[in-house]
C-alpha cells in the first residue's frame, strides 16, 4: 500500500462524510490530514492519532461554516504534501486544496453551495443569498477546474455519479460508503422516552427536511425522536417530539435498535443512517428521491413514501413496521465496510501505478 494523505472540507462535526473518513483513517493509517478547520471534540476519535493540519485557526473552527466567501481563497491556498498519494474526501471544498502527490477525490456531492442552490440556501439571509447567486458563476469555473485535476474521481452513489457528471463532466466510478455497526454497547439515552417510537437522524439543514419527517410521524400517530446537531429548537415532547440533539454512537446504536421505523425525507446524496439502522434490524421509511432510491428495497428493508407528503410518507412508515429483522440485515451486509475499504485500496494503487 503506498503512503497515504488523507484530506477533508472539515472535521467539526459528526455527519456521515466524516464517519468516512474515520473509517480510511483507521484502515489507511495515513501520515497526515489536511482539513480547513478541526475540533477534536466535536468529530471522530479516529482522528486524534493522525497529524491533522488546519488552515483556519483554532479559535475560529466553530465559525467555518459562516465563512463562506473566503473558504474558497482558504481552500485554495491549502497545500496537502508528503505522501505518495492523497484520498480526498469532499462535499465542495477539499478537491480544491492544492496536491503535490497524485490524489483521488471521493465526492459526497458536488458543492451544494453552487449546484443545489434551493437546497443550500435555506438557511442563508437575504443578502447572502443574493451575494452567493451573484458570484456562482466564477466560483463554478474555479470549482470545475479543480475537480479536473484529480486523477481519479469516485462517488458514494449513483445520483451522485448523475450529479457529477452534470456539473463537472466526468464519469465517476461508484464506491458505496462503508457501513457497519457503529457500537458493540448500546447505552440508553438518559431522557425518558415512549417505548415505541419512530426515529430520525438528521443535523439541523435545511434540506434534511425534518419537519416533514416529524409531520408524518404525527400522521401515522407515533412518537418522533429526532437526533443530530442542532435539533433541540424543534423539542415539543408535550406533542411527542422528542429532540435530543447530538448522540454518543452508543445512545444511537440503542435508538436504531429501540426504533420502529427510520424515516428519512432528506434530499439525500446516499443515506448512510438507514443503512446502519438495518444493520440492527430496524427498517425505514423514506422519500422515494436521491440516496434513498440506492440505499432502501421495497419490502427488503423499508418502503418508499408514493410521494414526499407526511400522508404518504406515514403509510410507508405503517407498512415498514412490518418488516422483520433479519431481512433488514441481510440488505444491509451488501454495504460493508470491508468491500469499501477493498476498492478504494485497489483504485489508489492503480492511480499510483499509472502515476
Amino acid at each position: 500500500m503506498p503512503e497515504i494523505v488523507l484530506a477533508h472540507d472539515y472535521l467539526v462535526q459528526f455527519g456521515g462524510a466524516e464517519r468516512v473518513v474515520a473509517a480510511w483513517a483507521d484502515a489507511f493509517q495515513p501520515k497526515s490530514v489536511y482539513t480547513l478547520a478541526y475540533a477534536a471534540e466535536s468529530t471522530f476519535d479516529a482522528f486524534r492519532g493522525v497529524d491533522v493540519h488546519a488552515s483556519i485557526p483554532d479559535a475560529l473552527h466553530h465559525q467555518v461554516e459562516r465563512m463562506l466567501p473566503l473558504l474558497p481563497t482558504i481552500a485554495g491556498r491549502t497545500t496537502a504534501a508528503g505522501g505518495e498519494i492523497a484520498l480526498v474526501s469532499s462535499s465542495g471544498w477539499a478537491h480544491r486544496f492544492q496536491y503535490d502527490m497524485p490524489h483521488v477525490v471521493y465526492v459526497h456531492s458536488p458543492a451544494r453551495w453552487l449546484y443545489a442552490a434551493d437546497d443550500y440556501r435555506l438557511r442563508l439571509s437575504p443578502l447572502r443569498r443574493a451575494g452567493l447567486a451573484a458570484s456562482t458563476p466564477l466560483l463554478r469555473h474555479g470549482d470545475r477546474e479543480a475537480m479536473h485535476r484529480a486523477r481519479k474521481v469516485v462517488v458514494n452513489s449513483v445520483v451522485t455519479r448523475d450529479r457529477v457528471r452534470l456539473a463537472y463532466g466526468i464519469d465517476a466510478e461508484v464506491v458505496n460508503p462503508p457501513a457497519e455497526v457503529i457500537c458493540d454497547r448500546p447505552i440508553q439515552p438518559a431522557r425518558r422516552l415512549p417505548e415505541q417510537f419512530v426515529l430520525c437522524v438528521a443535523r439541523d439543514r435545511g434540506y434534511k427536511n425534518v419537519p416533514l419527517a416529524i409531520a408524518s410521524a404525527k400522521v401515522a400517530g407515533l412518537p418522533i425522536v429526532v437526533v443530530g446537531t442542532g435539533s433541540e429548537h424543534l423539542d415539543r415532547p408535550d406533542e411527542q417530539v422528542h429532540c435530543l440533539g447530538r448522540v454518543t454512537d452508543g445512545e444511537l446504536c440503542w435508538l436504531y435498535r429501540e426504533a420502529s421505523v427510520v424515516v428519512g425525507a432528506a434530499r439525500e446524496d446516499f443515506g448512510l443512517s438507514i443503512v446502519e439502522a438495518a444493520l440492527e434490524g430496524t427498517p425505514a421509511a423514506v422519500i422515494a428521491a436521491g440516496g434513498y432510491l440506492e440505499t432502501v428495497a421495497d419490502g427488503r428493508n423499508g418502503y418508499h413514501a408514493a410521494s414526499p407528503t407526511p400522508e404518504d410518507l406515514a403509510t410507508a412508515i405503517l407498512r415498514a413496521r412490518d418488516i422483520d429483522a433479519a431481512t433488514c440485515r441481510t440488505w444491509a451486509q451488501r454495504f460493508g465496510r470491508d468491500a469499501h475499504l477493498a476498492r478504494m485500496a485497489r483504485v489508489m494503487e492503480e492511480v499510483v501505478q499509472r502515476a
